[in-house]
Formats: C-alpha cells, sequence, structure tokens
C-alpha cells in the first residue's frame, strides 16, 4: 500500500489544495463576501543530488493560480465553483544519461464545493494534466486525470476533517484510494495538519506573523520522454522530512520555506509499456526501470503566496 500512496502523492495534493474554502459553520452569520478565495503562489524546490563524483541538480519549479467562477453564500447551502492553471517544470543540470534536461506540465482543475449543512460539505475535484518534454505533439493518451469526491466535517470550532475518494489515470496504471486529513488547532500556538500518510505538518505559533514547525511529505510528477527511440516516461519521487518556517507578509501575502532531506527519492524512465493493473498497486516497485537514480539528498523549497 505505501508503495501505491508514494506513486500517487503528485497527483493527489494538488486536488485537496483546491479544496480550500470557507466554511460558514464557523460563522455567526452567513457569508455574503468571500475575499479569500482565490490566489496565486510560486515556489521553487532544489535537489542536489551527488551521483558518483559530481553533483546532478534537480529543480522543480511551481506556479499555481486559482479563480473562483461562481459563489453564492447567502444561504446555510453555499456553493462555490473554482478552476485555474498549475505550472510544474523539471529541471536536470549535470545529467548525461537521460537525453533530455527540461520536462513541463500544465494541469487545468475544477472544483465544486457544496455544503449540505453548517457543518458538512461534499466537494467535487478534477484535474487533467498534461506533462511532457514537448519535443513532440500532445496525444490523448498523454493526457493524466484526476478525480475526486470528498465529505468534509467540522467536528469543533478547532478540529475539521475529511475523507477524499480518489481515481487517477497517469502512465504507470488506472488507481483508486480513498485519502483522510484533518486540521486541528490543538491551542492558540499550536496546530496540526495532514493529509494522510502523504503529508503531515505541525507548527508552533511564534508570533502573529511567523511560525516555524515540522513537515514530512510525498511528492512526485510524471512527464513523456519523446526524445529516444522507444516513447518512454520519466517518473520522480520523493519522501522527504525537514524544517518549515512561516512569515506573514501582509495580510494577504505569505512567505513558506522548508530545509529537509529525502529518504526516498528516485528519478527513473519507464517504457510506456511498464504499467500495472487496477488490482495490482503492490507490484509499483516490480516496473523495470530503464534509467534509476536513487541517491538521497537534502532538499530546500521557498514559496510566496498572495491571495485574492
Amino acid at each position: 500500500m505505501k508503495k501505491y500512496i508514494f506513486l500517487l502523492t503528485g497527483f493527489l495534493l494538488p486536488i485537496l489544495s483546491y479544496c480550500q474554502s470557507p466554511d460558514t459553520a464557523k460563522h455567526k452569520k452567513f457569508l455574503t463576501t468571500s475575499p479569500f478565495l482565490g490566489g496565486v503562489s510560486v515556489t521553487d524546490i532544489v535537489s542536489p543530488v551527488k551521483v558518483n563524483n559530481s553533483t546532478m541538480t534537480m529543480q522543480q519549479p511551481i506556479a499555481d493560480i486559482g479563480i473562483p467562477v461562481y459563489k453564492d453564500f447567502s444561504t446555510v447551502n453555499s456553493v462555490l465553483i473554482k478552476t485555474g492553471i498549475r505550472y510544474r517544470g523539471l529541471f536536470l543540470s549535470n545529467e548525461e544519461k537521460i537525453g533530455e534536461s527540461a520536462f513541463h506540465s500544465v494541469t487545468i482543475p475544477l472544483l465544486l464545493n457544496y455544503s449540505l449543512s453548517r457543518t458538512k460539505t461534499i466537494s467535487f475535484i478534477g484535474l487533467a494534466t498534461a506533462g511532457s518534454d514537448f519535443k513532440s505533439g500532445i496525444e490523448a493518451n498523454d493526457i493524466q486525470y484526476t478525480l475526486g469526491v470528498r465529505l468534509g466535517f467540522r467536528a469543533s470550532k478547532s478540529f475539521k476533517w475529511g475523507v477524499t475518494l480518489v481515481y487517477t489515470r497517469n502512465y504507470s496504471g488506472k488507481f483508486l484510494l480513498p485519502l483522510p486529513d484533518f486540521d486541528w488547532t490543538i491551542n492558540d500556538n499550536w496546530n496540526l495538519t495532514a493529509v494522510l500518510p502523504s503529508r503531515a505538518s505541525l507548527k508552533r505559533r511564534l508570533s502573529k506573523s511567523q511560525s516555524l514547525g515540522l513537515t514530512v511529505g510525498l511528492d512526485g510528477s510524471m512527464y513523456r520522454l519523446n526524445t529516444t527511440n522507444q516513447p518512454q516516461y520519466i517518473h520522480l519521487r520523493q519522501n522527504s522530512a525537514g524544517l518549515l518556517y512561516d512569515l506573514t507578509l501582509s495580510r494577504r501575502w505569505k512567505f513558506a520555506m522548508v530545509a529537509g532531506h529525502t529518504f526516498m527519492q528516485r528519478l527513473e524512465t519507464f517504457n510506456m509499456d511498464q504499467k500495472v493493473p487496477f488490482e495490482g498497486f503492490g507490484k509499483l516497485n516490480d516496473r523495470v526501470a530503464n534509467i534509476s537514480y536513487r541517491q538521497n539528498s537534502f532538499i530546500f523549497q521557498g514559496g510566496v503566496s498572495y491571495q485574492f
């Protein structure tokens, strides 16, 4: 099961990021305005990997834009429809085996959030992703789909949780997985959030604008590799832990930084026929890689976001 989850994480986390929306349960009156439904965030992830006597650098720039297209918070049964665009890149420096050093992906998300009551919500989420070196045209089979349904619950003012049932189709196969998540404000200074078992963060508030904590998580991405005789795909997987620092620059601006180390990291290429059946998620690591880097490394991440 861990192997299965590790593969899917790069596609699941963007889904849950689009589920964030105001909850009328924490307001005495219904919302009539919603200032923070959209946002823009830019992140850069750098991993210097030692390979033999040299260092290969993996850089992953990520840009997210979330845009609300419809909202109605006039009743307890509030409605929010949101879309946007996500760009993610993978740039390899000082790598000579794969044959290509620049990969790009574009994701179009769609979220429909409906409040069943003051304490219950249901969300329908979908993502379509095209990831490639873009040395050739995108075909229908290159589109990677992810669909999800999330039920969310607010148990109290300090604790909310949910479960997302996710179906995804990518280069390695088709999968179905339940993902629980929660957000727990332990007290005025401590907060614990998690999307199990993909990521978890424990943060302590240092001041009104700063917090420091620990974070663990899984991340990954897939891209079509066209610059070979036989079509292949490249698959990056990272499992890391580190220190997390948040700084609120103003009411809408926020800066975040992570410094950590991977304890499972793989950059591999596979032929397109290296897939597993729907019920064979335990065989993911049985795929035969053409090129494989499995060295761990330090990982550094910095990002800034703006909400509107």
